[in-house]
């Protein structure tokens, strides 16, 4: 039932996602129709710093660039609630005081808390590509129809997603942090202090045993439990060690994607180029391609992020005759 209940949640995350990116395009679109602007105008971080637009004009952007943010953490938190399992068996099963139900419900938070950041990142990839696939299957369609300024349409939507999910991305992982993780840590820090002064009383028992005034049976049952504690001990500290090191572990994994910010700017340069490239190619209708348009645009290769996913619909010389309403034979005879 619950991994039904999060195919739910990520669906209901995808058409938002999807409905924020038509809104968003379309907005774009109408904007720079009314001030006469040049796609590189319109990028993100420069159209709503533009003096020409109304002020409505740019809360309207800013509230439709909030709405991805408000979208992808409502998604991230309905997934982690369906994912965890209640711990109210638990508590009621060890009959927890008051006392121990706030540490447990403490350690229960922080690990939520590590969980939704995780899936913050995971929704947020996910839907961007699973938009961008049905916009890439949309152009496919319309080419096919012949409907070439609703698929010129669809190509403005391909990059202005991708350079969106990149900037989106890029901003994300630069501040990114485990919730949680620093109040795990320092739980266990504070656990693990707990074992060792129980160890060191513990000690002191030991050798408090050794006095000729206590008696031999009293002293083989006590020798007995601190021998079985001091074991008990020592596996609670195991469980310990190896619970924080798989968070640290967790932690380390997600810390390294930083390393993926690289790949991440190269795709929304990759987005920018294209932009510029779209601008020339509606501005002279035909465009004679040369040797270095001809190259692959689809993105780098990842091994933790899907970012390979993350295409910029390819844009070689048939497509663009396509998208301006010249097949290769009009051109032959036209030219011929």
């Amino acid at each position: 039932m619950g991994g039904e209940l999060i195919e739910i949640e990520k669906n209901a995350g995808y058409q938002a996602v999807l409905t924020y990116l038509q809104d968003y395009t379309q907005k774009i679109r109408e904007i720079q129709e009314k001030y006469a602007l040049s796609v590189k105008d319109v990028m993100s971080t420069k159209l709503i710093d533009n003096y020409q637009l109304s002020s409505e004009e740019r809360v309207q952007l800013s509230n439709l660039k909030l709405k991805i943010d408000h979208i992808i953490n409502e998604v991230a938190q309905r997934v982690e609630k369906h994912r965890i399992h209640s711990y109210d068996h638990y508590t009621r099963r060890y009959e927890l005081n008051a006392y121990d139900r706030l540490r447990v419900d403490s350690l229960v938070s922080s690990v939520r808390n590590i969980n939704v950041s995780i899936q913050k990142l995971k929704v947020a990839v996910e839907n961007f590509t699973r938009c961008n696939r049905f916009i890439i299957g949309e152009l496919d369609e319309c080419l096919q129809k012949g409907d070439f300024s609703r698929g010129k349409m669809f190509v403005l939507g391909n990059m202005l997603l991708i350079y969106e999910l990149a900037n989106y991305m890029i901003n994300f992982l630069e501040k990114f942090k485990l919730e949680g993780v620093d109040d795990i840590l320092a739980l266990s820090e504070k656990e693990i202090n707990n074992i060792n002064i129980t160890r060191q009383n513990l000690e002191k028992l030991k050798q408090d045993l050794d006095s000729p005034d206590i008696d031999d049976k009293v002293k083989e049952q006590i020798a007995a439990n601190l021998r079985d504690r001091e074991k008990s001990l020592d596996a609670i500290n195991e469980e310990w060690d190896k619970y924080t090191a798989g968070i640290r572990e967790v932690q380390g994994k997600v810390g390294s994607l930083q390393s993926k910010l690289p790949t991440l700017r190269l795709i929304r340069a990759n987005a920018q180029n294209q932009l510029d490239f779209f601008e020339i190619m509606k501005i002279f209708g035909i465009v004679m391609v040369t040797e270095a348009v001809k190259k692959n645009l689809e993105t780098l290769e990842v091994v933790t992020l899907p970012l390979d996913e993350l295409k910029l619909i390819s844009l070689p010389p048939h497509r663009v005759q396509q998208l301006l309403g010249f097949s290769s034979e009009e051109e032959t005879s036209q030219t011929g």
